[in-house]
């Protein structure tokens, strides 16, 4: 098989915000890309395939109030399920979930096909650490599909980490990458 398929640990940090954030197809396949110009950048996935999410927490201050960070898997084919843990006292919370079995969650996904559908939510505490372990390939014989967030800057050549909750949300930031702009 010709197309290069590569298992892949990405990372991220929610420095800006706790929160809930929603992740659809199109955010893992915008995971990574290559700018064309300071306004324009292109896929370098063009199908992607989750296999985990773990979550981290910071350990939270003793008598201050618990810290809980969850992971609910809601695609199709299957009912929500939550994985979730309250960190307390020295202990940070922690999360390891993978996709439910036969839910649209474990399919591939590939650039142009039902990229809205979302895959999961996560609860995240400020400065949670995030990794999203998956299969991808990336674009050989297909035309590079642009990123549908417009980046602001970026230098033309260069490949960039995409946000986690994409472009416009920008909250759940690439550990060891160059951010996109």
């Amino acid at each position: 098989m010709p197309t290069l398929k590569v298992k892949h640990k990405f990372r991220f940090t929610n420095g800006g915000n706790a929160g809930t954030f929603t992740i659809e197809r199109e955010n893992l396949l915008d995971l990574y890309v290559m700018a064309a110009t300071a306004a324009t950048a292109f896929r370098i996935i063009e199908g992607i395939r989750l296999k985990s999410v773990e979550i981290w927490t910071n350990p939270v201050a003793l008598g201050a109030s618990p810290s809980t960070c969850s992971v609910e898997w809601v695609g199709t084919n299957g009912p929500s399920t939550v994985i979730s843990d309250t960190g307390m006292g020295v202990l940070p919370a922690h999360v390891f979930a993978r996709p439910p079995p036969r839910s649209s969650d474990q399919w591939w996904s590939m650039s142009g096909n039902n990229e809205t559908d979302p895959l999961f939510t996560l609860v995240l505490p400020l400065n949670s650490v995030i990794d999203v372990i998956c299969d991808l390939r990336l674009v050989e014989m297909e035309a590079a599909t642009a990123v549908t967030a417009v980046p602001a800057g970026a230098t033309a050549g260069t490949v960039y980490g995409n946000y986690l909750d994409g472009l416009t949300s920008g909250k759940i930031a690439p550990v060891g990458l160059t951010v996109l702009p």
